[in-house]
């Protein structure tokens, strides 16, 4: 049961990450933001490629700026920066603690620590 919903979670992710890792670079947003949103598709998926899409991706050529004007549509962009980087901080940090064999505790804090940097 969980590899077959493993296999799905799999089947939705790939071509999701690639939409938004090929679309993303014909919007006119910051280049940080961009990166972003590739970094958090690769996390989740369809729930990223969703909001690219609701709160990134333009809908018509040339009005991205009075799109993403919209206060809630500035939060998440600031929100998927802050997802994207504390995500890669983590994940660096258990690569770390696991490689040097840490106790939760410490590990627990290196994981804070390179999440906190890379925020």
């Amino acid at each position: 049961m969980f590899s077959g919903i493993m296999l799905l979670w799999w089947i939705l992710t790939v071509p999701s990450f690639l939409f938004v890792a090929i679309d993303v670079w014909r919007t006119p947003a910051a280049t940080v933001i961009k990166w972003a949103f590739v970094i958090l598709a690769a996390f989740t998926g369809p729930i990223g490629a969703f909001l690219y899409v609701l709160g990134c991706r333009e809908p018509l050529p040339g009005i991205h700026e009075e799109y993403v004007s919209v206060r809630w549509r500035q939060v998440m962009g600031s929100t998927m920066h802050c997802a994207a980087g504390d995500g890669i901080g983590i994940i660096v940090g258990a690569a770390i603690g696991a490689g040097l064999a840490l106790n939760f505790w410490p590990d627990f804090f290196l994981e804070y620590g390179f999440g906190w940097v890379y925020f």
